[in-house]
């Protein structure tokens, strides 16, 4: 509970630093610049960088403050980001792909790939640790169900024992490959059964192994051939050159005091082995926003075609409904993120307002989500080091906004802060 709780503290005092503003976009967007320039300005954020995209046109591109701070290394704008859980939107379309091709069904149980995640157990009581007592589940989730995050696994993030064990076991630096990960994801326990409710999770780097298993190529090759090199995504990827690593935007963590301190661990730019589903790959403002760009269009962009209209259409269509882990308003005690809430006994849940695809969050019900100038039908994810991206196709509307400021170990009492207002000076500004 106080590890939850910790997230989401308010914060009063922040370090002072100078921020060049670079460039401009159009005048009804002066308040979005105006907003992100004073939050560096007042220490909230070291370098922050935000596109937005609307009715076939940038109409925003702005970039503030340091990409090392300590350095007084300014903003150039083509920073390299390690965008962490923005990673699965990209795998979840590397999987559809395969799906389009008949490769794959996402009716398939994920044990026809993966054998070893073919009779997944059930932990009775998380708090007791991986040795709780467990039940066999009664089936293996489905490749649908990884995707819509309804498979009943884990991502290591609640205050439960079991969980603390799987995090600090999932991300250990000895694990040097997926398979690694897989390994000690097909060692715990799932906490529910398969298909039965919301619970955000593991389940991509399952997607991950699927991927590798089907198209008989390292995870890293099968995405740059298949979506970074026909969309011209240059920047993204698990490994960076050497002039790409120059460019890499320093991870920040706040203090208790609600500092800014560079972090301790910093991403790794090469030598990186382990090509993960669920986090990992480096990209750009840019980049991020050329796979957005043919999300929004349907799957297309410059006459390269990456998916279906239909799939991208199945993609956006939530799949959490009548399952559990959607709570009533006053069953949330926390907002962890964009989309994501903490109930009252503790489960990483759907924010009210929100159902979830095959790779996206979705907004179902703007009302409901206290959100009334949003339209419904928008589709999103972020990372924890504080990157985030959504794509209206009823608005023509693209936001992605990068930053770095770490989730772990030291909470960042913003995670969700910046995300919610990116978006809120972006509606506020295209309604004007």
């Amino acid at each position: 509970m106080k590890k939850i709780l910790l997230i989401i503290l308010p914060a009063f005092a922040f370090l002072q630093c100078t921020a060049p503003k670079v460039e401009t976009g159009k005048s009804n967007f002066k308040e979005l610049g105006n907003y992100l320039s004073t939050e560096v300005k007042n220490g909230k954020l070291r370098g922050v960088h935000a596109m937005v995209y609307h009715e076939g046109t940038l109409v925003f591109d702005q970039f503030y403050g340091y990409r090392d701070f300590e350095a007084l290394d300014s903003m150039r704008g083509d920073e390299q980001y390690f965008i962490q859980s923005m990673t699965k939107p990209i795998v979840s379309v590397g999987l559809m792909i395969l799906v389009e091709e008949g490769k794959i069904s996402l009716d398939d149980p994920v044990g026809k790939y993966l054998p070893q995640f073919s009779t997944p157990l059930v932990a009775k009581n998380p708090n007791e640790g991986i040795d709780v007592e467990k039940y066999p589940a009664k089936r293996s989730p489905t490749v649908k169900e990884l995707l819509s995050h309804t498979s009943g696994m884990s991502h290591g993030l609640t205050a439960t024992a079991l969980d603390a064990q799987l995090l600090q076991r999932a991300l250990s630096p000895e694990n040097k490959t997926l398979n690694d990960r897989l390994k000690v994801l097909s060692d715990f326990p799932f906490l529910y059964e398969p298909g039965t409710r919301w619970n955000y999770s593991f389940s991509t780097d399952l997607l991950a192994g699927v991927i590798e298993k089907v198209s008989g190529q390292p995870l890293d090759q099968f995405l740059e051939e298949r979506i970074f090199q026909p969309l011209g995504m240059k920047n993204t990827g698990y490994n960076l050159t050497e002039s790409q690593a120059a460019r890499i935007q320093v991870v920040y963590d706040f203090m208790p005091d609600t500092t800014l301190v560079k972090a301790a661990n910093q991403p790794s730019p090469s030598g990186n082995t382990l090509f993960a589903g669920v986090n990992a790959l480096f990209s750009t403002t840019q980049d991020y926003l050329t796979f957005a760009k043919m999300l929004l269009g349907q799957g297309e962009l410059n006459g390269v075609r990456i998916l279906k209209p239909e799939t991208i259409s199945l993609m956006t269509t939530d799949f959490t409904n009548g399952l559990l882990g959607h709570p009533q308003k006053e069953e949330v005690i926390a907002k962890i993120a964009n989309g994501i809430v903490v109930d009252k006994d503790l489960n990483f849940v759907l924010e009210p307002g929100y159902g979830f695809g095959l790779g996206f969050g979705i907004l179902l019900d703007s009302l409901a989500a206290e959100r009334p100038t949003a339209t419904n039908g928008e589709f999103f994810w972020g990372g924890a080091n504080s990157t985030y991206f959504f794509i209206n196709p009823k608005e023509n509307l693209i936001g992605v906004m990068m930053t770095q400021i770490g989730f772990l170990p030291n909470p960042n009492p913003y995670h969700y802060h910046y995300g919610d207002q990116f978006r809120k000076h972006i509606y506020g500004s295209i309604n004007k």
